[in-house]
């Protein structure tokens, strides 16, 4: 089936980060395009598609998209004084440490030992105090990570969790 579109249901902010640092080139930045044609986009306009996806992640604090700039190097203004970008975009530092952050198999193993039947609701608990408390970034991808694994669009279009 083609993908037509790129929301939360179809891959993850961490998957989007991660395709976007394999994209990118030696100074940190890749083009949006590239994105698009990395997932299959199959949309009249994949780069805008791509863009769009890219621009709720800037929203959010894990990506920046690239200022054009003139041949002197200062950024290029609109009439309106507003900035002039690309369409090369990269992980900011903390979306770097977001994307890029593992589990040890210990920890997966003391995780998966916690979570019986009986603890999974005082473990989710747990998790939004921890969310509540940590920056902006993190917060805002931890609920949307918990949207994209819990999707009903997800489970009736055969992408079940994992």
């Amino acid at each position: 089936m083609a993908l037509t579109s790129l929301r939360l249901e179809d891959y993850s902010d961490r998957e989007v980060l991660l395709i976007l640092q394999d994209l990118a080139g030696p100074d940190g930045w890749a083009d949006s395009l590239e994105v698009a044609e990395r997932v299959g986009l199959q949309t009249e306009h994949p780069r805008r598609t791509a863009a769009s996806r890219l621009s709720w992640l800037q929203r959010y604090g894990a990506v920046e998209r690239e200022f054009a700039r003139d041949a002197e190097g200062n950024i290029r203004l609109r009439r309106d004084g507003k900035a002039v970008h690309t369409q090369r975009w990269r992980l900011t530092d903390r979306g770097r440490l977001l994307a890029m952050g593992a589990l040890t198999t210990r920890q997966r193993d003391q995780l998966e030992k916690l979570a019986t039947d009986d603890r999974l609701l005082l473990i989710t608990r747990w998790l939004t105090e921890v969310e509540r408390e940590t920056d902006d970034v993190a917060s805002t991808l931890m609920k949307r990570e918990w949207r994209y694994g819990t999707s009903p669009l997800r489970l009736l279009n055969g992408n079940g969790p994992g």
